[in-house]
């Protein structure tokens, strides 16, 4: 009981503090865009609350939704997973040089995002079965990389290079738990590294958006603009409302860089503040990682796990410039419909698990 009451009350407080964040933060920072594109400053602000109601409907589903069904449609969650991948590629919609949204009425989709969910309970599901079956670790490296290749194809298709890495990121991290050999792992990491390599050489724009990241020109113009944000903020920033970034500076300061119009305004305390949120959201699910005693939830968790390290740690590492710049939104807080729905759905999923987490206690007791 007391697992259930601490972890699962401490998750739901820092999902409300976050999304409370989000709100008030694309209120801030959004509505000078708002004005002039869509004259109406709170555009963003509206249809961010619409994703919020939407997201917390998949969050009030997948919570109580007992998360070993999951093994029973996953073939099916996967091969929707592709249909989408797929449509995209068909119908989808190009923004600033990549294919990734579908159109659906006056909102878009963005598949590739739902993709890391689908995979993550798709592998999840395999690998429990795999190891119950007890297969060679060749057999189970093999059945495991189809898969996520996969959807890595078809991602990558869509020019959507970073979300291709997160894609490949959070499948290698489920092989290496699976079981398999290391010198075997390594082997296909060194294999997929140098696949990397090779398809950012084929297109000219990958290499000079990195080339542009280590020099002093046009392709940095956005990563100057959020390291004057961050640091204008100071140490208690330049209060709410009062930021100047917004006003043209940084394009997508409501998106992928809206830690940088944060920190403008709310300075290195608040920026800490955000962090150590974090951090005890990653810490709840590690947590539970450790504690329960289901494999087929430790390897759902692994998987939310990955997936929600490397969001933070790749958008906190593109807005002060330790990578080139790329679209990677910070869960929860950033604007954008597919990455709080399929944000809120794995927490609901966390939320289930650290349920069963109570009853295991129950049954112990």
């Amino acid at each position: 009981m007391k697992n259930r009451r601490i972890l699962g009350t401490t998750l739901i407080i820092i999902m409300i503090i976050l999304i409370g964040l989000s709100i008030a933060m694309i209120a801030s920072v959004s509505f000078p865009r708002g004005l002039k594109e869509y004259n109406n400053h709170y555009y963003f602000l509206t249809r961010q609350i619409v994703w919020i109601i939407i997201g917390t409907a998949f969050f009030m589903f997948t919570a109580f939704f007992k998360y070993t069904k999951y093994k029973k449609i996953r073939g099916l969650l996967y091969f929707s997973g592709l249909g989408l991948l797929g449509a995209v590629l068909l119908f989808g919609r190009e923004v600033n040089g990549a294919q990734r949204w579908i159109k659906i009425g006056s909102l878009s989709i963005q598949p590739s995002e739902f993709a890391k969910l689908i995979l993550i309970i798709y592998l999840a599901g395999l690998m429990d079965f795999l190891k119950k079956k007890k297969k060679k670790s060749i057999e189970i490296l093999f059945t495991l990389l189809l898969p996520i290749m996969a959807y890595a194809f078809l991602i990558l298709s869509q020019k959507a290079f970073s979300s291709t890495v997160q894609i490949v990121v959070i499948g290698l991290t489920m092989v290496f738990v699976s079981g398999v050999k290391l010198n075997q792992f390594l082997f296909v990491v060194f294999s997929l590294g140098t696949l990397g390599v090779s398809a950012i050489l084929a297109m000219p724009y990958r290499v000079k958006r990195i080339l542009g990241h280590l020099g002093d020109n046009d392709e940095v113009y956005q990563l100057k603009q959020s390291l004057i944000a961050i640091g204008s903020g100071r140490l208690i920033g330049k209060f709410y409302g009062n930021g100047f970034q917004k006003y043209f500076y940084l394009p997508e300061i409501h998106t992928d860089y809206i830690f940088s119009g944060y920190a403008e305004e709310t300075g290195f305390i608040g920026g800490i503040l955000l962090i150590s949120l974090y951090m005890v959201l990653l810490g709840i699910i590690l947590i539970t990682i450790i504690k329960i005693k289901d494999m087929y939830a430790k390897y759902l968790l692994i998987g939310i796990l990955s997936m929600f390290s490397l969001q933070i740690i790749g958008n906190l590492a593109v807005v002060i410039g330790l990578v080139p710049s790329t679209g990677i939104p910070l869960p929860i807080l950033s604007y954008g419909g597919s990455t709080t729905i399929v944000t809120m759905a794995a927490l609901g999923i966390v939320y289930n698990i650290i349920k069963s987490l109570y009853k295991q206690e129950i049954e112990r007791e």
